[in-house]
């Protein structure tokens, strides 16, 4: 029979590697939004229209428009 502490540390075990993985994912996100954001910038400037640069980039819609009027 498990005690509740070997439930806690199970759960913690099981959560460790996926976590791990998610945090490196979430900082290559961030790494590469930093690299796109100026190309999107330029790509609005030079006309090519939000929902193009959406698909090509996998940005939403939303934070290209938000991006392309000088928001965070």
């Amino acid at each position: 029979m498990s005690t509740p502490e070997d439930a806690r540390a199970q759960a913690v075990r099981q959560l460790m590697e996926p976590g791990e993985e998610r945090v490196r994912l979430s900082a290559e996100l961030e790494r590469l939004d930093a690299k796109l954001r100026p190309l999107i910038l330029e790509a609005i400037e030079a006309g090519v229209p939000y929902r193009r640069v959406a698909e090509l980039t996998g940005i939403s819609r939303a934070t290209v428009a938000r991006w392309g009027k000088g928001g965070e």
